[in-house]
């Protein structure tokens, strides 16, 4: 496994409320892994650890207060995106036509846990680019601004 240079902690900083609930979480990511790794058979290959880590994480993740479709959603997220500290919410057409594709492979119930990921992912990524900057009209508003402000000096005599 390849171990990525951890960063200078004196280089950036954390909020003190994320960095308190990061703790908390690993403590309780140590409580649950002690749980799941008791059923770890003795002949385990390292995909058995890793599965049995995200078990690990799925569990310590619904017990912070998340539910079941959350920690999904999170996982396809994280499953899905190339880097999360350079990722902007961008929604496109294809994305759109896959994300359909994909709910209707669940209606008929066709999925594998692959596309099940795949859809909690895209259907978080569309919930962001929704709710972001990014999906405001801006241009619609800015016009109709102007299409009130002059309505409203035409109507007073005065030019604004």
């Amino acid at each position: 496994m390849a171990v990525k240079k951890q960063p200078d902690p004196k280089s950036a900083t954390v909020s003190e409320g994320a960095n308190d609930w990061f703790r908390q979480f690993l403590k309780h990511l140590e409580l649950s892994w002690s749980e799941i790794g008791q059923a770890i058979p003795s002949d385990a290959t390292p995909a058995d650890y890793g599965l049995a880590a995200l078990q690990a994480v799925k569990m310590t993740l619904l017990d912070s207060g998340l539910n079941e479709e959350q920690v999904i959603g999170l996982f396809g997220q994280v499953a899905f995106e190339q880097d999360i500290l350079s990722r902007r919410p961008e929604w496109t057409a294809e994305l759109n036509r896959r994300r359909f594709e994909l709910i209707d492979g669940d209606i008929q119930g066709t999925l594998t846990c692959e596309e099940r990921l795949e859809l909690a992912g895209l259907t978080q990524r569309m919930r962001e680019h929704v709710d972001s900057e990014l999906n405001l009209p801006i241009k619609g508003a800015q016009k109709l601004h102007r299409y009130l402000t002059e309505l409203g000096s035409h109507e007073t005599g005065s030019d604004q």
